[in-house]
């Protein structure tokens, strides 16, 4: 009797047709991850910070804020006394800054402001920075151009000479007053603000006219009282350390 042997192996084109349908099955059943739509919002843009002066006094309808008191005591002769705290100091530098604003409003109409007008403010703000590169680099630092540091100082100028022609006061300064403040006064603050302090020579003509001011500030204190007096002012600065 014949038999006929039968191989147990499966063909080799059966092996590659099971292989051929699993790899189909798999394609079908698995999707591609970059064929997922994407469902994930799209970040909305963060918008920037919106910066907001504090206001610290109003004259009628026009307002000072604090930025106002900073670039004062940067650009004009404010001197900060001995043992005077920064609170008491910046209430003074915003009184003064008042009495510029009432003296303007009273007054604007009187007088047209010449360029000359501007040389004895303009001058001391240089004097004190040290140069006019200096008052430039300050002023840059405020965004400022020289338009709107000239209308920054438009009440100052407008005051000083109200000073100078409607209230003629005549005040001695002696030259050891003079010396005793640029030694206790003048240094001291200068380094403090870490900017070199000019001579005793260069400053004496500004520390003259700064001490003869204060002194014509005692004496015009009740004409500036009368002034003030027909303005409404709220002085926020003040009730906040009351």
């Amino acid at each position: 009797m014949f038999f006929k042997t039968i191989s147990t192996k499966p063909p080799a084109l059966i092996g590659c047709l099971f292989f051929l349908l699993f790899f189909l099955t798999q394609l079908q059943t698995v999707p591609a991850a970059q064929d997922k739509p994407s469902h994930q919002p799209t970040p909305a843009a963060v918008p920037a910070p919106i910066l907001i002066d504090k206001i610290v006094a109003v004259v009628n309808e026009e307002i000072i804020t604090m930025t106002d008191i900073d670039k004062a005591i940067q650009f004009y002769p404010a001197f900060r006394k001995t043992q005077e705290t920064e609170e008491t100091f910046y209430l003074r530098v915003l009184e003064d800054l008042i009495n510029y604003k009432v003296i303007y409003l009273e007054y604007q109409e009187k007088f047209t402001l010449k360029e000359e007008d501007y040389d004895e403010v303009q001058t001391a703000v240089i004097e004190k920075l040290g140069s006019l590169d200096k008052l430039m680099a300050f002023l840059d630092s405020y965004h400022m151009e020289w338009m709107d540091f000239k209308e920054f100082i438009k009440e100052k100028v407008v005051y000083e000479r109200v000073l100078k022609e409607q209230l003629q006061v005549k005040i001695t300064i002696d030259f050891k007053e003079i010396e005793n403040f640029y030694n206790k006064e003048y240094r001291p603050r200068q380094e403090e603000l870490e900017l070199q302090p000019l001579s005793l020579f260069e400053m004496a003509p500004q520390i003259e006219n700064h001490l003869r001011k204060e002194q014509t500030r005692e004496k015009l204190a009740g004409w500036l009282k009368e002034i003030r007096s027909a303005y409404k002012i709220d002085n926020k600065l003040l009730k906040e350390q009351q």
